[in-house]
């Protein structure tokens, strides 16, 4: 090999050298690159909002969904899965803890930038129901302030494990307890908080000893709720029904009334009688139809007859201890009071709105509904019963080839404050395969997608404030969510909670 054979065979080492470390170099700066993209999509904003508590949402969504801040159960302070969380009295509380393990109780302020945590409290094993009553939670037979965290009442008779909010008649030999709290049901199953809206939870206990020794087969109490009877009532069942007062009806109170079946299929059958739920006493109305039963801001109204004509229909309005008010003629005969069933309004501040017998009148004979800011309405329909309007507009869907066509959307619907966005599953398709499609974000009336919370990570949420949206990811530790971390997508493995607020400018 001669002197100009070297020289080449070192300059062509040293070039495929080159190319080799220029590779390795490329290689490490794309890592790189991926790396802090992955660094810096997983920079949450921050929340700056001004914390308006609501049911609905801001109308700056419009500009899309930005992650607010993520939380680990290691950044709270605790340990085990998150069981249940709750928005209670402007707070969030949630819960952490394996089953029939002790579990831990976390007091979360959400106004500031990120969330801080306000308190800790373990409790026992918190298997049965738990309750969001007020300022304060119910769990494991204590009574727990929210905004310290103070117990501030202990029950000396928890309440049962296995109730239910659906009575059952079907055995009398293996009876569950039955619990009304107003509006939401109880279920044993769910782990999460039923809210009660009424003064007492109401529990009607099974007989548990022969005729010989107890002589009732139902004992009803209304529990305070610092855990203290407020009255008690025996309730026995026949084939006609039930003998004694009866039990409540699962519907909002009126100044502390609600009526009372004396019905197995107590929902759908005839009231005859309103509870004060206070102090237990039972006032005997004239018998109605507690279908079309439905509570106003000044009472109750239902569909029935006028008193001279029997075949007029006739608006009939009670006060809420169920004493007939009025009764008036409703003109058209196709009205029905039942059309505002498939109705729901807010208010300015996000709250549901509930109208007055006049409002109601009113709405029936002109289809107007001035005194709500802002309504939904449902098809009345079986098939595709989905919300159809808005404030009166048609809601239209979006088709693949970017036509448009009237459509219906899975209840619930989340509405804008000003009704121009709406949060909700896809438009109802009877050709969709997809029963578990993700929550995404529409503008109203066209239907067009704006943004979809799978963007974040998420399958749905709920609005904490009208701007901060929170949720729990579905399986955040799983092998695929790992992977989306990886890349840059949200959320991060371990995070139980996620705020989500609109996309800021720029």
């Amino acid at each position: 090999m001669t002197l100009s054979d070297t020289l080449a065979s070192w300059r062509e080492a040293l070039l495929t050298g080159l190319r080799r470390l220029a590779k390795t170099l490329g290689v490490a700066l794309v890592g790189a690159l991926v790396v802090g993209s992955s660094w810096l999509m997983h920079r949450p904003v921050g929340y700056s909002g001004d914390a308006h508590a609501s049911s609905l949402i801001s109308p700056d969504f419009v500009s899309g969904l930005d992650v607010a801040w993520e939380v680990t159960a290691a950044d709270l302070g605790v340990g085990g899965s998150l069981r249940a969380y709750q928005e209670i009295d402007g707070l969030l509380v949630a819960l952490f803890g394996e089953k029939g393990q002790p579990s831990t109780l976390v007091g979360l302020d959400l106004s500031g930038e990120k969330p801080s945590v306000l308190w800790r409290r373990e409790v026992t094993s918190a298997d049965g129901p738990l309750f969001a009553w007020g300022d304060s939670v119910v769990v494991a037979g204590q009574t727990i302030r929210v905004a310290d965290g103070e117990v501030t009442a202990t029950w000396e008779m928890p309440i049962p494990t296995s109730v239910t909010s659906r009575f059952n008649d079907s055995d009398r030999s293996d009876k569950k307890g039955f619990i009304n709290v107003g509006g939401d049901s109880v279920d044993p199953s769910s782990t999460g908080f039923s809210r009660v809206t009424w003064p007492v939870i109401v529990v009607c206990y099974p007989r548990d000893q022969p005729y010989g020794v107890q002589d009732f087969d139902f004992l009803c109490l209304g529990w305070n709720k610092d855990g203290t009877e407020a009255w008690r009532y025996k309730v026995n069942l026949s084939s006609h029904g039930f003998q004694g007062p009866g039990i409540p009806l699962p519907v909002t109170a009126v100044d502390g009334y609600v009526p009372v079946s004396q019905n197995f299929g107590y929902e759908d059958r005839q009231v005859g009688a309103f509870l004060h739920l206070a102090d237990g006493v039972l006032v005997e109305s004239a018998t109605y139809d507690a279908k079309t039963l439905r509570p106003v801001a000044d009472g109750w109204v239902l569909e029935g007859a006028m008193t001279d004509n029997p075949k007029q229909s006739a608006l009939v309005t009670l006060a809420p201890d169920g004493t007939e008010v009025s009764r008036t003629r409703l003109a058209d005969p196709f009205i029905r009071l039942t059309d505002l069933n498939y109705v729901k309004c807010w208010d300015e501040d996000g709250r549901v709105a509930r109208p007055t017998s006049e409002q109601v009148a009113s709405t029936l004979a002109t289809g107007e509904v001035p005194w709500a800011h802002m309504c939904t309405r449902r098809e009345d329909t079986t098939v595709f019963g989905g919300v159809s309007m808005m404030n009166g507009r048609r809601l239209n869907a979006t088709k693949a080839d970017g036509g448009s066509q009237y459509g219906n959307y899975p209840d619930p619907v989340i509405p804008a404050t000003d009704g121009s966005l709406m949060l909700s599953q896809p438009p109802e398709d009877e050709d969709s395969t997809n029963r578990n499609s993700p929550t995404n974000l529409y503008a109203v009336p066209s239907g067009i997608q704006l943004a979809s919370l799978e963007d974040v990570g998420l399958h749905d949420a709920v609005p904490f404030y009208d701007d901060l949206l929170i949720a729990s990811p579905a399986r955040p530790d799983s092998r695929i969510a790992r992977l989306r971390s990886y890349l840059g997508a949200y959320p991060h493995p371990h995070t139980v909670l996620m705020g989500i607020t609109p996309k800021r400018a720029g």
